[in-house]
């Protein structure tokens, strides 16, 4: 994480115009889809930090290739890597994702996007699991409100499933072109087979930055409610070409 921020203020004092497809939240999606003929190359880094006696703390790194194929839809590849306290990097999971917007910004009371993601997790040789998205946000001047709603199936060893659904909520208010304040919350129901639903919720700041081809979201969120992590944190840098 400190390797990005480094060379976030190394891109910042680049001169430029901030890319308007950028992501405002850590975990949170604004509508906003990758422009057509043009690669994104993001990087994530995420810090997972379990209640006492519930685990051990886990980085996840991840490398994303994007894509936009029309002015509505776009593409991406992701490579999951992580390294849990005490243990070694590995290489955890591949994911394909897609996004489709359904109108053009402004055009509709809200904008919606439609997201679907195809992932395959390698660490316990799971099967394929499949996770679906309703995006819809609003700009207001320089306010910006967005609201995600998922749901995830999975299969799990032994022919049993592991279905989550998810929810979340933002908004941020832009400081300057280059630099957007603002916090979210989210929060999960999961089920693994014939047990009773699990929650949690989480909440916390978000700050995102943008200049020339380069932009950067830092979030935190802390566990509310629930049997989830205590706290996690996360960096998204992004290079546009």
């Amino acid at each position: 994480m400190r390797t990005a921020i480094v060379v976030a203020c190394i891109a910042l004092a680049v001169p430029g115009l901030a890319r308007a497809d950028r992501r405002y939240y850590a975990w949170t999606y604004n509508a906003s889809t990758a422009e057509p003929g043009g690669l994104d190359v993001e990087l994530w880094t995420t810090l997972s930090q379990p209640r006492p006696g519930a685990g051990l703390q886990a980085w996840t790194h991840e490398l994303e290739l994007e894509t936009g194929i029309t002015d509505r839809w776009d593409v991406a590849l992701y490579n999951d890597f992580q390294r849990e306290q005490g243990g070694s990097l590995r290489y955890q999971a591949v994911k394909v994702e897609s996004r489709y917007r359904l109108s053009q910004p402004g055009e509709w009371l809200v904008d919606p996007i439609l997201y679907l993601e195809v992932k395959k997790e390698l660490v316990e040789d799971r099967p394929w699991a499949v996770e679906g998205k309703v995006i819809v946000a609003k700009d207001v001047g320089p306010l910006n409100l967005s609201v995600n709603l998922s749901g995830e199936q999975e299969l799990i060893p032994g022919g049993g499933t592991e279905t989550e659904w998810g929810w979340y909520g933002a908004a941020s208010y832009e400081l300057h072109p280059m630099a957007r304040i603002g916090g979210e919350a989210y929060g999960f129901w999961s089920k693994v087979g014939g047990e009773p639903y699990g929650s949690s919720a989480y909440a916390g700041p978000a700050l995102s930055l943008a200049f020339s081809r380069v932009w950067l979201v830092l979030g935190a969120s802390w566990g509310l409610v629930g049997t989830g992590d205590r706290f996690r944190a996360r960096a998204v840098m992004a290079f546009q070409f």
